[in-house]
């Protein structure tokens, strides 16, 4: 008889005795991962909630196999997670992801499509996760971007372009002999001089 060929996002949940801590902590960590990083409040976040949740073993392995894009294990992830979560849990757990997709300090895309997803997985409708990002933010969650869409890109390209035309403009303000501090301040608001 032959033995059963785990993956080895089944042997961390097997070894963790705490599959639905396992599963949570695996999809919070491919939520702050997506941007392609993790920075230092993700990874402080990442491991509170590790110790919180009993977890049993280093989160490195997860954070490995979520930056490997590893389908197959957050697939497994978001059956379990979907199998436990209904309701006020279903609610709780959309707080903890809306808060790591928003440790870095802004929400991505990527992190914007992957709370919408799992909302969605968790039977929570679009006005529900609003609510909820209402809740954590203070403000509603924006529409999510198309990146396939030319309009995403001409619009980044221009807002770009503005940035640098400003920034032109700051620096010949300070380096022109003539500045002065109303001059600056044009510039710094992207005003033509003797704009009142």
């Amino acid at each position: 008889m032959t033995a059963p060929n785990f993956s080895e996002f089944e042997i961390i949940v097997i070894r963790s005795q705490n599959e639905l801590g396992t599963a949570v902590l695996l999809l919070l960590a491919w939520i702050a991962a997506s941007d392609g990083s993790i920075d230092e409040n993700e990874a402080k976040q990442l491991s509170e909630i590790s110790a919180a949740s009993k977890h049993g073993h280093e989160i490195e392995p997860l954070l490995r196999l979520v930056k490997n894009h590893d389908v197959k294990a957050i697939q497994l992830a978001c059956e379990i997670v979907a199998r436990h979560f209904r309701g006020e849990k279903a609610r709780l757990f959309l707080e903890m992801a809306i808060g790591m997709s928003i440790a870095d300090g802004y929400l991505l895309p990527t992190e914007n499509h992957i709370l919408r997803f799992l909302a969605d997985l968790l039977a929570v409708d679009s006005a529900g996760l609003n609510s909820l990002f209402i809740e954590v933010t203070g403000r509603g969650i924006p529409d999510p971007s198309d990146v396939s869409s030319s309009n995403y890109w001409r619009n980044r390209e221009n807002a770009k372009s503005k940035s640098h035309q400003n920034s032109g403009r700051e620096e010949r303000a300070r380096s022109s002999p003539n500045s002065n501090k109303s001059a600056h301040a044009h510039a710094v608001l992207g005003l033509e001089p003797g704009a009142s």
